[in-house]
């Protein structure tokens, strides 16, 4: 198995993270941005990727082309398969009244890939208007449509500014040898279960189709399944060594529902019966199955992912504070959620009190308690500065509005916490690089032993000991 040094890449949500890139992107290993990003806010998008990428930073990035969207999806409500594509779609008003038609980021997205992307655009009231895997089953649609997202990751951000400054021959120049994504990822589709077997062969033919078109940039696949597969592990098997014979060079699993770090209850821990573990245990086998010969990623992934580098992981994925894991499909109309404390010692985010709570018995009274039992990063240095009381300002929330009953978190608040995840996930990289799988099995398990004690806690720690069962299992 080979062992590799674990990478984190960035994902831009929106670009009112942009602060957060700046500060961080020196100290990550490179970033992505959503085609429906691209096409919501195009300029944007283009000086970012020219300011963090070009010649002065030369951060890799990656152009994640999206085709998922525009595939059948389980409404997570109702518990059907839907094909009506109503979750790329909002409430709008056209001559003030109410339409709900698709929004105009992934509009603009269907027209300029084209083909069957921008038939699925054309009739907003078509209940079959998501493509199907009969729309791509012949050949020539499949050339058609790899071509087309193969040539809009290497041209539509070029392109961007040249529209732009078509006319100002000094500026033209800027786009002459404009940096290029780290790789092309081929048109991919969330292999959805109730046509299992058809979607697989579409995504594995169209990342087989992209390495035909002998792009001059390594090509990559996206494996996105649901997390009930893992549990069918001849399946998983017969997947990785197709994927092996399409002739790409890395491939991102993306395992839809996949929680690294949601177990619950203190039972004995069984890597071979618990079905969280046998999930687990699944993506290491793929990990160390596909990356004899490719590699591999995690689209959405967190600690345990950065951990499966000591079985061939080479990078994970996420947002500034949020995407380690993701489902296909969201679910829409939910509050905002509050941004948790990332808790160091358990690799996973708690809510302020749950973690205050356990100040008095485990001897935390003064700041250098704090930097030595729970986290010392520049952020919490600042926060932390003079009493441990000053840990609530990471949870600090402001009165309901007018009407409303719930509090919300202050903006500052919010703030904090996503830097100091982000300033922990890179200390935890650099510390995976450095020391051995038994280090990071015999850390977990200590830190289950000190925080799974802890009765505000607890509940939050089975993860640790799943983990530290899975990594250290000789399957």
């Amino acid at each position: 198995m080979p062992v590799v040094d674990p990478s984190v890449f960035l994902r831009l949500g929106s670009h009112s993270e942009k602060d957060y890139f700046e500060k961080v992107i020196p100290f990550v290993d490179g970033y992505i941005i959503a085609a429906n990003l691209v096409e919501s806010t195009p300029l944007a998008c283009a000086s970012l990727v020219f300011r963090f990428s070009g010649k002065k930073k030369n951060t890799p990035y990656l152009l994640d082309p999206m085709t998922y969207v525009f595939g059948a999806y389980l409404d997570p409500s109702i518990n059907v398969v839907r094909h009506d594509l109503d979750w790329i779609k909002s409430d709008q008003k056209r001559k003030k009244k109410p339409v709900r038609d698709f929004k105009r980021s992934y509009k603009g997205l269907g027209e300029v890939f084209g083909g069957p992307f921008a038939e699925a655009m054309c009739d907003n009231e078509n209940q079959n208007a998501a493509i199907s895997p009969s729309d791509l089953s012949s050949d020539e649609v499949i050339t058609q449509v790899s071509k087309t997202v193969m040539d809009y990751q290497l041209q539509r951000i070029p392109n961007i500014f040249r529209d732009v400054i078509e006319d100002d021959p000094v500026a033209a120049e800027l786009t002459e040898g404009f940096p290029l994504p780290l790789a092309i990822i081929a048109p991919y589709f969330y292999i959805e279960p109730s046509e299992e077997a058809s979607w697989i062969d579409i995504n594995l033919r169209m990342m087989k189709e992209t390495v035909s078109l002998d792009p001059d940039l390594p090509v990559h696949g996206v494996l996105c399944l649901d997390h009930s597969i893992l549990l069918e592990r001849e399946k998983i098997d017969k997947i990785a060594q197709n994927i092996l014979q399409t002739g790409i060079k890395g491939i991102w699993l993306w395992i839809s529902k996949l929680n690294e770090d949601e177990l619950t209850g203190d039972k004995e821990i069984n890597v071979e019966s618990t079905d969280k573990c046998m999930k687990l245990s699944a993506v290491r086998y793929l990990v160390e199955t596909l990356s004899n010969q490719i590699e591999v990623y995690n689209m959405h992934g967190g600690f345990f992912s950065l951990v499966l580098s000591k079985f061939g992981m080479k990078g994970i994925s996420h947002g500034v504070g949020y995407g380690e894991q993701k489902d296909v499909v969201p679910v829409i109309g939910q509050a905002i959620p509050i941004v948790r404390y990332y808790l160091p010692n358990i690799h996973r985010r708690l809510g302020v009190p749950d973690i205050e709570r356990c100040f008095h018995s485990l001897g935390i009274r003064e700041p250098n308690d704090f930097y030595e039992q729970i986290c010392d990063c520049a952020i919490c240095r600042g926060v932390v500065n003079s009493s441990v009381r000053q840990f609530r300002l990471f949870g600090e929330m402001k009165p309901p509005k007018s009407g409303k009953q719930r509090s919300t978190q202050t903006p500052d608040a919010a703030r904090r916490c996503r830097f100091h995840f982000l300033l922990t996930r890179i200390r935890e990289r650099d510390w995976v690089k450095k020391v051995t799988l038994q280090q990071i099995v015999d850390s977990l398990n200590s830190s289950n032993q000190k925080w799974g004690n802890q009765p505000t806690v607890q509940r939050y720690c089975p993860h640790l000991k799943a983990w530290g069962a899975v990594l250290a299992n000789e399957d």
